[in-house]
């Protein structure tokens, strides 16, 4: 159960640390800052408890998903599912190059830049889109 408080702590310092990266530095942070905020902030977290990644990630996204999905109707619903999937990927992800690379590290750059390249995609192809 230790993944469970790892998830939701995760989540309260990737809400306090986005929160603020917004307001020093404005919306150019979610492509770079946010996600290595959130992948520092679940594989941390997962790291200091003891927690398998992939479900301390999986808890951070389902809170995530939670939060886009609340009171956004049916496009705040597809959101929060992929960003519960995306998550749970990044977790993978990280999952996979620390099994084979032994180094914190370079699986957390590898979450990263997985996670930055998603939300590039998303801010090019279907936020602009919208507008």
């Amino acid at each position: 159960m230790r993944f469970l408080i790892a998830g939701i702590i995760a989540a309260a310092v990737s809400w306090a640390g986005n929160r603020a990266a917004l307001k020093i530095a404005g919306t150019g942070v979610i492509v770079f800052l946010s996600p290595l905020i959130e992948e520092t902030a679940k594989s941390g977290t997962a790291f200091l408890t003891g927690s398998p990644l992939v479900l301390t990630h999986g808890i951070f996204g389902l809170i995530e998903g939670i939060y886009d999905a609340w009171g956004a109707g049916l496009r705040g619903l597809k959101a929060g599912l992929t960003g519960l999937a995306g998550h749970v990927f990044y977790g993978y992800a990280t999952f996979l190059v620390l099994e084979k690379r032994q180094s914190i590290l370079l699986a957390v750059i590898a979450g990263y830049m997985i996670h930055m390249l998603w939300n590039m995609v998303v801010l090019r192809f279907v936020v602009r889109k919208r507008r």
